[in-house]
């Protein structure tokens, strides 16, 4: 019987990769395992309860201790995902191990698994995001991963570039797509008493990561963004958790702080929504502002706009609901307002087909079930025909 091993490390790659593997565990010939990692299991985080106990899978947690305060707690972190994930995998032997997008705790899988000799499914490789450590993340993994499963022809093409075989690169569509259509929504009342949250007339959800190339300019960029809110009256900003990046900790205790200080009622924290409760909260909110992929990919389903700040998913594919935005007080505050604008909702409210037909699970599941690993267990450069 063939195993195959998942890795998730945030309440975002779950909520994805849940759908995959409800596919994959319909397979009586696979055993599935997953491996819950990273900031699942940091309260400061928001542990995320959605992983619940299944008889269907194996379920492994790795507690990883370290605080990401600053790069190199960041580095503490890494290296000891390597090695407990690295023990965790030595135990459950799998046949291949799926990873998805560009996290660090997901290249420390990846570089366990490839020295274990374990084959490596990498899904959403090939995409840019030029101003954040998240962009060599994303490639290297893709450079030690055996079969891969871009979102999109441009990011299939981009992989091929970096030397990947044509025949281990399969566009599908994208899994967030697929996983907004399945998922299972809440009424407005429910989510309000569920997440405690206040509905105004106008409500933005807001994320907002740190920079994790210009880390010393990184909280003051935070403190620009939140000053450009605070101009903003009569507008309900509900506040998400960043990731466990370096500062991620902090940016926590200074939004709290900020909050408080400045005795925002229209503004409120929250750690971790969970996928159902954020997917939710998009078909009642207005727009999206921060710096985070999920304005990129999965908001512009939903037929609102996205006010991306700075240059952190600088290089992803865009569609005309997303603003993108410098950081400015004066442009933070002017691209707000344009998400209530008539003209610009008129313009947004399509569907956009680069990402597929919304049905993208079950053709990588069969894929990663029937996949001639063995032929392609060797990582040899692909050259295109420069010369």
């Amino acid at each position: 019987m063939k195993k195959i091993c998942f890795v998730t490390s945030s309440r975002a790659d779950y909520g994805t990769i849940k759908i995959l593997l409800e596919e994959i565990v319909k397979n009586k010939k696979i055993k599935s395992q997953i491996i819950i990692t990273g900031s699942h299991s940091s309260k400061i985080f928001g542990s995320d309860k959605e992983i619940k106990r299944d008889k269907r899978f194996i379920i492994r947690n790795v507690r990883i201790k370290s605080k990401n305060i600053n790069p190199h707690s960041v580095l503490n972190s890494f290296s000891e995902a390597t090695k407990k994930i690295g023990s965790t995998l030595k135990s459950l032997k799998p046949d291949a191990l799926v990873v998805f997008g560009d996290r660090y705790e997901m290249l420390a899988s990846t570089i366990a698994a490839y020295i274990l000799r374990i084959n490596i499914v990498h899904i959403a490789g090939g995409e840019k995001t030029a101003g954040s450590l998240d962009e060599g993340f994303r490639h290297s993994i893709s450079k030690l991963s055996n079969l891969h499963f871009p979102v999109s022809r441009v990011y299939r093409k981009r992989l091929i570039q970096l030397g990947e075989n044509p025949k281990t690169v399969f566009n599908f569509g994208s899994l967030n797509l697929e996983k907004i259509k399945k998922n299972n929504y809440l009424n407005k009342d429910i989510i309000r008493k569920k997440v405690n949250i206040k509905f105004f007339n106008k409500n933005i959800l807001v994320t907002y990561h740190p920079d994790t190339i210009d880390s010393e300019k990184s909280l003051e960029n935070l403190k620009i963004v939140l000053n450009s809110l605070k101009e903003l009256k009569n507008i309900n900003f509900i506040i998400t958790s960043p990731n466990a990046d370096s500062q991620g900790v902090i940016f926590i205790k200074y939004i709290k702080k900020y909050i408080k200080k400045h005795k925002l009622n229209n503004f409120s924290f929250h750690k971790s929504l969970g996928s159902q409760n954020y997917l939710s909260l998009l078909k009642y909110v207005d727009g999206v502002v921060g710096n985070s992929s999920s304005g990129i990919s999965e908001v512009p389903f939903f037929g609102i706009g996205t006010v991306n700040i700075g240059d952190r998913q600088e290089g992803r594919i865009t569609t005309p609901s997303i603003i993108n935005c410098h950081l400015s007080k004066k442009k933070i505050v002017y691209s707000v307002k344009k998400l209530f604008s008539i003209k610009f909702n008129k313009k947004i409210k399509k569907h956009y087909r680069m990402y597929g037909d919304g049905k993208s699970a079950k053709k990588i599941a069969k894929k990663i079930a029937n996949f001639e690993y063995k032929k392609y267990r060797k990582k040899i450069f692909y050259d295109l025909n420069f010369f």
